[in-house]
């Protein structure tokens, strides 16, 4: 081995090392092991294993804890009357783009409702999220 790929490495490893012990693990608020930054819902672990990942309407914020469904940044009784009760009756058939299934598991039904739509319904404020997307609340974010 040539002395300057030696030496190359040697500075490397004497630099590396002390910033990786330095860096430690990225924040996980929910932790569910996703980094905030990363996750699409950072204050429910629900949405770490599949099929719960899914953010069927693309703006960020994971179905878990998206209960906008019409897109105007307020979880409320338009999203219920409107968008979620038909889903739920089977008058608007799959697939749900607006995320009505919000456990992903291809169905609507009671526990859409009751473990995902009422707790973001109930929360204050209540708007979807929060997610660690930068882009979250705009078409096209995932």
């Amino acid at each position: 081995m040539k002395a300057g790929v030696l030496a190359t490495m040697v500075f490397a490893i004497s630099i590396g090392f002390p910033v990786a012990g330095f860096a430690g693990l990225a924040p996980d608020a929910d932790g569910d092991g996703i980094p905030d930054v990363l996750d699409k819902c950072s204050a429910d672990s629900r949405n770490a294993v599949a099929p719960s990942t899914c953010d069927d309407d693309v703006d960020g914020y994971g179905n878990v804890c998206d209960g906008d469904f019409d897109q105007n940044n307020a979880v409320n009784a338009t999203d219920f009357t409107m968008l979620f009760i038909p889903a739920f009756k089977g008058l608007d058939p799959s697939p749900w783009p607006q995320g009505m299934d919000m456990d992903c598991n291809g169905a609507v039904n009671a526990t859409d409702f009751t473990m995902y739509f009422i707790p973001r319904f109930k929360a204050t404020p209540a708007v979807p999220g929060p997610s660690g997307l930068s882009c979250a609340g705009t078409p096209g974010c995932s």
